[in-house]
Order: structure tokens, then sequence, then C-alpha cells
């Protein structure tokens, strides 16, 4: 009986032996998310972006065009400051580096709506070198510390003032973050070019192409 038995039992443990090998062949690989920085890369961010930023500069040559002075100053530093928000903007404040770009935006904003203050003709001077003198031992201290730091936390450093809102990060935090900046900064770089070759083409104004800047 025993015999017998065995005879029949291993064309079933066999078969099942096949089955559970054919099934680990057959099993996908896990899935890798894929990485932040890729979705600035695709065509329809590109699209999206483009177009917040054609409104943004619209809304400042409007704005520009409306003031009083002939030609305003630090315009390249605004068309900087517009394109940067629309890019903070597209990343939806999901990475360190926009919200810290939207935070500036919005605290550059509350400065110029704050009234000047008036300040005192006697006390401005002494309180202007005073605060020379702390930024001068400030920036001396900041030069020693970095003379005795190693070679790769001084670059670290310098690569976290380099990107907002990553001062006082950790390496990991530093890196992933700029990876995502450097990659949102290739797409703005490539809209911007866009929009300055729609704009400065001798079919532009004939072609339709005006519509970019509204």
């Amino acid at each position: 009986m025993n015999s017998t038995s065995n005879q029949l039992l291993q064309p079933m443990t066999s078969s099942i032996s096949d089955l559970s090998r054919r099934k680990r062949k057959t099993k996908s690989p896990p899935l890798v998310p894929p990485s932040p920085s890729t979705k600035w890369r695709s065509e329809k961010q590109q699209q999206i972006y483009t177009t917040k930023l054609a409104r943004a500069l619209t809304k400042l040559r409007i704005a520009q065009s409306s003031s009083s002075h002939s030609s305003p100053p630090h315009t390249g530093r605004a068309v900087r400051e517009v394109a940067d928000s629309a890019l903070a903007v597209t990343a939806r404040g999901k990475t360190r580096w926009s919200r810290a770009i939207l935070s500036k935006a919005v605290n550059l904003k509350l400065r110029k709506h704050k009234r000047p203050r008036i300040s005192n003709s006697v006390t401005s001077p002494a309180i202007t070198t005073g605060s020379l003198r702390s930024k001068t031992q400030t920036a001396k201290v900041t030069r020693v510390k970095a003379k005795g730091m190693p070679s790769v936390q001084r670059k670290v450093k310098a690569l976290s003032r380099l990107v907002p809102g990553c001062r006082k990060q950790t390496l990991p935090v530093v890196l992933e973050e700029t990876t995502d900046y450097i990659a949102a900064m290739e797409m703005q770089i490539r809209a911007m070019t866009a929009i300055l070759s729609a704009v400065s083409s001798p079919t532009g104004h004939e072609g339709g192409q005006t519509h970019v800047l509204g």
C-alpha cells in the first residue's frame, strides 16, 4: 500500500513544484517609484509651467507699463522673481526649495506694502556703523569655521546655500532637494527660451505666436 500511494503522490507533488517554479519565474519585479525629478522632464509639466510663466510675465509687463516710472529699475530681478515664483507654484510646495521661494515672495509683498520708517539723522550713522562691524565680525568667524571643516562638509554647506530652503539640512535632504531643483531649473530654462524665441521671431507678431505673453 505504501509503495502504491507513493507512486500516486509523486505526480501530484511534481506538478505542484512545477507550478510554484512557474509562478516564481513569471512573478513581476517590484515597482520602483519614479524619481521626483522626472516629472520636470515631461511635456505636460513643461506646458503647465510655460503657461503659468507667460501669465506671470504678462502681469509684470502690465504692472511696469502702468507705473509712473518710464523705465522701472531692477527689471531683470523682477523677471527672475516672477519665474521662480511660477516654478514654486508649479511644484505645489511639495519641496523645501519651492516652499522657501513662496515664503520669500510673500515676505517681499509685505515689505512693499509697509510704509518706510523715518530714521533719526543723529543715531542712524552709529547704528549703521555698529551693524557693519557686527557683519564683518560674523564673516570672519564664518571663514575661520569653514577653514577648520573637512572639504566634504564645506562643499555640502556651499551647496545648501545655493538651493533655497536647504540651509542647516542633512546631506540626504540636500542631495534630494538639489536633484529636484536642478531638474526644475532646467525646465525653467527651456520655458524661458521658448517664450523668448516666440517673442523675438519675425513671424511671432503675424503668425499668432504673441499669445504666449498675452
